[in-house]
């Protein structure tokens, strides 16, 4: 009796661990997921919002249309392409979504400071209704990413 009690305790013991140990792994890797989604959304954010700056700061510089090279070297030298890679690689469908839409929105008012006479500034109309879709996006995008993150993110 008492061999068959030592056993079943020790497989009872073993057993639990076995769970707990499971259960505290599943825990590390969506904490780990989380913390790489997290650092994924910081680095696509402040590459997206370097690239408006650098839009903007050109558009400020010298009259449109500016010439498309310069356009795109502005935009590009943030970064802003990669990080997007790398966002889409960890982000749920909601924000990739929402990514994607801020993307083309930013690349929209890239294309019109490269092709049309446009006024920049806060006080053009035609300018707030090219960059107002954009910021929308971009409130929309970290919303999602917060969403994301949910707990995690507390």
């Amino acid at each position: 009796m008492t061999l068959i009690s030592t056993l079943s305790g020790g497989v009872l013991g073993v057993g639990s661990t076995l769970v707990v140990e499971a259960v505290r792994t599943k825990r590390d890797q969506r904490l780990r997921h989380a913390e790489l989604r997290r650092t994924a959304y910081v680095r696509y954010l402040t590459a997206l919002t370097e690239a408006e700056t650098a839009l903007q700061t050109l558009a400020l510089s010298r009259p449109t249309p500016i010439a498309s090279s310069d356009v795109v070297e502005a935009f590009r030298s943030t970064g802003v392409i990669a990080a997007r890679y790398e966002l889409f690689l960890v982000a749920p469908p909601g924000v990739y979504d929402a990514a994607r839409d801020a993307y083309d929105l930013l690349r929209a008012v890239r294309v019109a400071i490269a092709t049309t006479n446009l006024e920049v500034g806060d006080d053009s109309a035609e300018w707030q209704a090219l960059h107002h879709p954009y910021d929308t996006a971009l409130r929309h995008l970290r919303a999602a990413m917060r969403d994301s993150l949910g707990a995690s993110f507390e």
